[in-house]
């Protein structure tokens, strides 16, 4: 009989040693041997947690027996599947029965053909999914315990307070406490924006907590942190921490006003027609959309313009930068939007534009981005696999210890399972990219009528009209607005 091993372990079990991935496996091994069984192949799912079936040899396990590849699938116990009963008897009564695959474990006998054996598993699945609830009930309880009494519940500790071990809670750290200080006054100043805080303190040249440089992500992250005015924040409320607050309470709720008066002023904001279409003509980087406040955000009347502006010239996030010289200038978004409309009026009554527009626009191209990183990162997937897959072989034939092997394979691992988001990555932009192929007559039907289309819809409807037809937009610094039709 040919057999699939299956093997799961969970990092808080990887410590355990007789659920390591090698002592599973050469436990199924000695078993497949006594019971004069072949192995097809060990689908292995290392670090991942049994509430759930979405792992990926798991999916690979479930694709190759519906595929006729092997008689059986064999585990250490049954847990090992899932602790979900739902999912175990999904597997067995929706996947494995219907076409003949057996289902056996190493420590568990058990037999799925009979009414009996079927209980027995029911029972066992009930008892593991009993044992991780009763887990997450713990934690949980723990945690709301610990968030009531105002504890530090772990974790990285915030920036401005590093975790004192003999307390185990949190203390002010001197130095970045201040640098803390120093971004909510800056914001109260209310014409201090994120951008402008991380500037100052990347020319101050102060160290940032988790990148190389300030960057508006982290302003936001520590201007909307309770911890800094004393708080516990757990489940969407606010409890009274044990650590020593950095910025007092009241001014805390002075930047969350703020913040929330911004925000909410700013749905109101007109939205870029071309925004994630626009380039700059002059450096060829992405152009983005950047509010300008013309008065004080605190005082009446508000008055926001919003720009197009070069992300090279801008500064802001420094790999999307192509030319730190470039000078293409603000562009008002709402002046940009109406020169592309008037561009798109065009073809209304201009048939020669359509004709260039489209003439190269459905010649199929076979090696584009999507398709060529697709098929190189399937092909590096299957070489670590392989490789892997050789670390395992010489750990059967003893030259490896448990240890060593877990030692390489691990990084080997890490990489696989970036490659397998990757390739799904790159497997839905290719069918996104399908799904927006249309035919000629469509482009030129919307191209013929569009100045009819646009006075009749909507302005998320005029939106969705630009973006199907607009592949990208380019700005130069004199105002000339050029674009590509899909």
């Amino acid at each position: 009989m040919l057999v699939a091993g299956y093997l799961r372990v969970s990092k808080d079990e990887q410590a355990e040693k007789d659920l390591s991935i090698p002592a599973q496996k050469s436990r199924i091994i000695a078993y497949c041997q006594s019971q004069d069984w072949d192995v097809y192949d060990f689908y292995i799912d290392d670090g991942y947690t049994a509430k759930n079936l979405n792992r990926p040899d798991m999916q690979r396990l479930i694709k190759d027996a519906k595929a006729g590849k092997f008689n059986a699938v064999v585990v250490i116990r049954l847990d090992r599947i899932s602790r979900k009963q739902k999912d175990v008897l999904y597997l067995i009564e929706d996947v494995f029965e219907p076409i003949n695959v057996g289902f056996k474990s190493v420590t568990q006998p058990f037999d799925t053909t009979t009414a009996f054996g079927k209980a027995s598993i029911g029972m066992l699945a009930v008892f593991a999914q009993l044992e991780l609830d009763q887990l997450i009930e713990r934690v949980t309880d723990a945690k709301k315990e610990a968030a009531s009494q105002g504890r530090f519940m772990g974790g990285p500790s915030p920036y401005g307070y590093r975790h004192n071990p003999a307390t185990k809670g949190l203390e002010i750290d001197e130095v970045q406490s201040g640098i803390v200080r120093v971004i909510y006054d800056e914001y109260l100043k209310g014409d201090t924006g994120y951008q402008r805080i991380s500037d100052l303190l990347n020319e101050r040249k102060i160290p940032a907590p988790m990148s190389a440089s300030w960057n508006r992500t982290t302003i936001i992250k520590i201007l909307t942190n309770p911890s800094y005015a004393g708080y516990l924040p757990h489940k969407g409320q606010l409890h009274q921490g044990k650590h020593p607050a950095i910025i007092p309470p009241e001014q805390w709720e002075q930047v969350q006003k703020l913040l929330a008066s911004k925000k909410k002023y700013q749905y109101s904001i007109h939205s870029g027609l071309i925004s994630g279409m626009i380039y700059c003509g002059e450096c060829g980087a992405r152009m983005r959309t950047k509010n300008v406040w013309q008065n004080h955000p605190c005082k009446d009347p508000k008055r926001v313009i919003q720009y197009y502006l070069c992300y090279s010239q801008d500064g802001s996030t420094p790999y999307m930068t192509k030319d730190k010289n470039c000078k293409c200038g603000y562009k008002q978004s709402e002046m940009i939007d109406q020169k592309l409309v008037e561009r798109l009026m065009e073809y209304s009554v201009n048939p020669k534009l359509i004709k260039e527009a489209t003439k190269e626009l459905f010649e199929h191209d076979k090696s584009t981005v999507a398709t060529k990183s697709l098929a190189q990162a399937q092909k590096e997937h299957s070489a670590l696999k392989k490789k892997i897959d050789r670390w395992y072989d010489a750990f059967e034939r003893g030259v490896l210890d448990p240890d060593d092997l877990m030692t390489r394979v691990k990084e080997l691992r890490e990489r696989k399972y970036c490659l397998e988001q990757e390739i799904i990555n790159w497997q839905e932009q290719l069918e996104g990219e399908q799904a927006r192929v249309k035919s000629t007559d469509d482009l030129l039907g919307v191209l013929k009528n569009f100045k009819r289309l646009w006075n009749e819809s909507t302005p998320e409807e005029r939106k969705s009209l630009v973006q199907s037809l607009v592949k990208s937009v380019r700005v130069y610094k004199d105002d000339r607005v050029e674009l590509d039709i899909f």
